[in-house]
């Protein structure tokens, strides 16, 4: 007779996370996508028509004012958060479990989810607050409470914000070393040679350089770095396609074959195939989780929906990163027949890591998964900096000591630094149950505000149509608590 397995704390909080994220947040995040699709008439139509113009708005105070942050920086704050490992291992893992018909899915799924994220950064911008004199801070916690008038929620939103970040950027840098222990034999040689100490004390230096240099030294590194990342593995994409074109008609074959293969619905794979893709869109875009937000209230423009329309063009922009890695993945499998069977995060990056090497490799030196391992460390410390910004605004939120504000910083460094010295699977559980819960509140945020987001995108509409350069006049809309636009 066998004995009756235990279960332990780790197993009961595995199943509530797998069961919160199956059965709600998935479904409750693409409900809202699609609900904001047909409510707003499908923003995401227009967006790429006025994206370039909003990104390269010019404003005439910004040589004046040290704590300026344009338009162009919110957005690679926002990008840094977005466009991170799990939009390279994450796609890898997606076509292992869900098929290529789930790339498809997630195309369709990025689409939808381009209004959640417009409408959420447009809110976040008509209730931001100022921060000094010539800065802003703001995001969802802000308007929860002047929005919707609730300061219990905001304060709930904004504390598990914060210990969110934390949570994660532990496992970022967690991460970023993990990569090196691919070119050891195995895992104790990796851990004998104590180079996750190294790494580590780089990682952590970064951070303090960038967590204590202030929001405008941030916005100054991402606008430079965040672009540089995407426009490489853009054109290393493209490299290999061109290079290996004849794969093109299997690859897009296997992509739109698998994602209409109804005949696998009986066994439950299409079911899932599916699933899988609309989550991928999902986590990888941040389109509705409340994190874009707080990095699109920072940026000095004259209406909301601008910073709308360029956050919800970096929706577009990351799927496009994400196609990058399907591409690399389905290129791959066709060019050595291999089969992949890989289901957790750590095989999806030795698989990608194995696939740049298979694509850039000089003689015996493997240029790609060299090339793969430092995307994956910058990458991490990217994430990290967009983390620590979103945590920085609710700290403000929640008070404008400075003191407090140093403490924050300290603990931010400090878990920078404890992430890359200790194993910390077992986290990740923990802080997508807490994800869940801010996001849930941010969907209900948003939902409620709708009102308010309809009333900016009529009013930028009836502008633009005019040929003017929309500017926001909320008492004209009615639309209460937004001193920061309230004309003197």
């Amino acid at each position: 007779m066998e004995e009756a397995k235990v279960l332990t704390l780790m197993d009961i909080l595995g199943a509530i996370d797998g069961a919160l994220t199956q059965y709600w947040l998935t479904w409750i995040l693409l409900l809202v996508a699609v609900f904001f699709s047909i409510k707003l008439k499908f923003p995401q139509l227009f967006v790429m028509r006025d994206a370039v113009k909003v990104l390269t708005e010019k404003d005439e105070n910004a040589k004046r004012n040290k704590e300026h942050i344009s338009p162009f920086e919110a957005v690679t704050i926002s990008l840094g958060t977005r466009v991170g490992v799990g939009s390279i291992v994450g796609v890898a893992v997606a076509i292992a479990t869900g098929g290529p018909g789930s790339i498809f899915w997630m195309w369709v799924m990025a689409f939808m989810a381009g209004a959640s994220s417009f409408a959420e950064c447009t809110l976040g911008q008509v209730y931001k607050a100022k921060d000094g004199d010539k800065a802003f801070k703001g995001g969802p916690a802000f308007y929860i409470r002047k929005g919707l008038k609730s300061k219990a929620f905001s304060i709930i939103f904004a504390v598990c914000l914060i210990a969110v970040g934390w949570t994660f950027n532990s496992l970022y840098s967690n991460t970023a070393v993990d990569s090196f222990s691919a070119y050891f034999a195995n895992r104790e040689a990796f851990n004998d040679s104590h180079l996750a100490i190294y790494v580590g004390l780089a990682i952590t230096v970064f951070a303090c350089i960038m967590f204590f240099g202030g929001g405008p030294f941030i916005a100054k590194f991402t606008r430079v770095v965040t672009p540089f990342l995407a426009f490489t593995y853009i054109l290393l994409t493209l490299i290999v396609i061109l290079r290996h074109l004849g794969y093109i008609p299997d690859v897009l074959g296997d992509i739109f074959r698998n994602a209409f293969d109804f005949k696998a619905a009986a066994g439950g794979v299409a079911g899932q195939m599916v699933f899988i893709g609309i989550q991928r869109a999902l986590f990888a875009t941040e389109a509705g989780l409340g994190s874009a937000p707080n990095a699109a209230a920072s940026a000095h423009t004259s209406h909301p929906v601008k910073q709308g329309i360029a956050q919800s063009f970096i929706v577009f922009l990351d799927i496009v990163i994400c196609t990058c890695s399907a591409f690399f993945v389905l290129f791959y499998i066709h060019s050595t027949g291999v089969e992949i069977k890989i289901k957790d995060f750590g095989a999806g990056m030795k698989l990608m890591q194995d696939v740049m090497k298979h694509f850039y490799s000089f003689g015996d030196i493997p240029i790609g998964q060299y090339y793969f391992t430092a995307l994956i460390v910058i990458l991490a410390s990217t994430v990290s900096v967009g983390s620590y910004y979103c945590g920085q605004m609710n700290i403000k939120y929640l008070t404008d000591s400075k003191a407090i504000l140093f403490v924050y910083r300290v603990i931010s460094v400090a878990v920078i630094f404890i992430g890359t010295q200790v194993a910390v699977a077992a986290v990740w559980v923990s802080a997508n149950i807490t994800m869940t819960l801010i996001c849930t509140v941010n969907l209900v945020a948003i939902v409620l505000l709708c009102k308010v987001v309809v009333k900016c995108l009529h009013d930028y509409k009836e502008q633009t149509a005019k040929g003017l350069n929309p500017t926001f006049d909320p008492k004209k809309l009615g639309i209460e608590n937004t001193e920061c636009w309230d004309k003197k």
